[in-house]
């Protein structure tokens, strides 16, 4: 390629970050291929720090015959060395989970395998055991943000959205 097509395609300067429902890192595939995850927690496991991370990536849906393209969430785990942070980015509000300690707050991602679709994210108090889906730790301001979303719902079990709601 030329210079100019350099320019053109964006080859040599970096890249803007996408758009993102937490703070991104950058990580290290094991080819060596580098991609950016949202970090939804960090897990502290005997070996070191893990980060959970989230990617979503293209699927096919439909809408009346229409084929669409939907963004799909992959949820997957890699060690903290292979992850390197982006300056900017508030990793301070990212959930630390413990061995023994237990959240103030969990979101759950539903998996739906049958067409009876309910909300995608259920928020429950940090010791609800009601949830049987991928959940994950989260602060009280996380679970604020999801309770405010459309696609999500407090669990009707253990009821986080009142204190959550009141404390605001």
């Amino acid at each position: 390629m030329s210079d100019d097509q350099d320019q053109e395609h964006g080859v040599g300067q970096p890249a803007a970050l996408p758009q993102a429902d937490g703070p991104l890192v950058d990580v290290t595939l094991p080819d060596g291929q580098h991609l950016f995850a949202v970090v939804k927690s960090r897990i502290r496991e005997p070996d070191g720090w893990w980060y959970a991370l989230q990617i979503h990536l293209p699927s096919q849906g439909s809408d009346r015959g229409r084929l669409l393209v939907l963004p799909a969430p992959v949820d997957f785990r890699a060690p903290a060395s292979l992850c390197q942070p982006i300056d900017g980015q508030p990793y301070d509000q990212v959930p630390t989970e413990r061995p023994g300690v237990t959240p103030a707050w969990k979101v759950e991602e539903k998996v739906y395998l049958t067409g009876d679709v309910g909300p995608a994210r259920i928020v429950h108090r940090g010791d609800c055991r009601a949830a049987r889906d991928l959940t994950r730790p989260a602060s009280t301001e996380q679970a604020r943000a999801v309770l405010e979303r459309d696609d999500a719902a407090p669990c009707p079990l253990c009821r986080p959205d009142r204190p959550l709601r009141s404390a605001a």
